[in-house]
């Protein structure tokens, strides 16, 4: 007899042989025990499209010569935070240059960058943009946009108004952008629609010094433990680095496997990258073992919304 792990060994291998030909495996869920994901913890130049771009390829290009088959990065990995002025002049196009090289790109590896966009003429939008296969296949548009203190993008960009989930591979994900992480019920709406795989990039400074740490670093990890236990989601959370008008970004990218909480970090404060598999099976099992989303009851939470607001 065959056994299990022979095959699997197999389906590694036969998945390993692809991805070094440029082809992303689309094997049925069922067939594929992992999905091999690398997330990108670095530092853009603010306004520098063309050196931003650079990095990008570079970081991607390497990504598939070691066999992923999904890249992700930071939030507005491509043209640095504090846009202010300059975000106009360097928001993304549909169908422009630096668009059509990531489809390209994305023939042999799935990628997630963030970036600002331009959909309607003088609308721009703080997005995460998914490429698959040759194309262009989601948007995320950033609807929490803080506007205190060192945060002024809501003098920058127009909200979203959706949390809606795509798919990747055969696996259900939702992105959620910075602040949005910081709102439960935001996952919550990607929960209820069974995501299988949560991905959170983000531009948080490191702030908060005390005797237990960076408190910004614990605040996002305990979100993490939150949507993996409670959301029974795996979850990738990637942060940049670096300083733009000296506010300092932290890093500590991580990842959290459904059911099981952090198991893998990057570097606090340094470049880094993270490779992770992404099992479905965890999702299943942790489904199973707690019946959270079994039991969930989201017309009883539409009804006493609507109770408090509309009273």
């Amino acid at each position: 007899m065959v056994s299990r792990f022979f095959l699997r060994g197999l389906i590694v291998d036969y998945r390993s042989a692809l991805a070094r030909r440029g082809i992303v495996s689309r094997l049925p869920l069922w067939y594929i025990p992992f999905m091999k994901v690398r997330a990108i913890q670095f530092s853009p130049t603010l306004g520098n499209i063309e050196k931003n771009m650079g990095l990008h390829v570079s970081h991607i290009s390497r990504a598939i010569a070691d066999g992923r088959e999904l890249i992700v990065f930071p939030e507005l990995s491509i043209s640095g935070y504090h846009l202010k002025d300059i975000a106009c002049e360097i928001a993304q196009k549909k169908d422009g240059s630096q668009w059509r090289e990531f489809e390209n790109l994305s023939k042999k590896i799935d990628i997630i960058i963030g970036a600002p966009l331009e959909e309607d003429a003088g609308i721009i939008y703080n997005t995460a943009l998914y490429f698959s296969r040759g194309k262009w296949r989601h948007t995320h548009r950033k609807v929490q946009l803080p506007n205190y203190g060192m945060f002024e993008e809501r003098m920058i960009f127009k909200p979203g108004d959706e949390f809606r989930t795509f798919k990747i591979g055969t696996m259900t994900a939702g992105i959620l952008i910075c602040r949005e992480i910081l709102f439960p019920m935001l996952a919550y709406l990607y929960f209820i629609q069974k995501t299988d795989f949560l991905i959170g990039i983000s531009n948080s400074p490191q702030r908060g010094i005390g005797k237990d740490g960076i408190s910004s670093f614990q605040l996002w990890e305990t979100m993490g433990y939150v949507f993996s236990q409670f959301y029974q989601q795996n979850y990738l959370f990637v942060n940049r680095v670096g300083f733009e008008d000296g506010i300092g970004f932290g890093g500590g990218s991580f990842f959290a496997r459904a059911g099981q909480g952090i198991c893998q970090k990057a570097k606090y404060i340094d470049e880094d990258m993270l490779d992770a598999e992404i099992r479905p099976a965890d999702v299943r099992r942790a489904r199973l073992s707690s019946n959270y989303l079994r039991d969930e009851q989201p017309q009883l939470v539409l009804k006493e919304l609507q109770r408090i607001l509309y009273a």
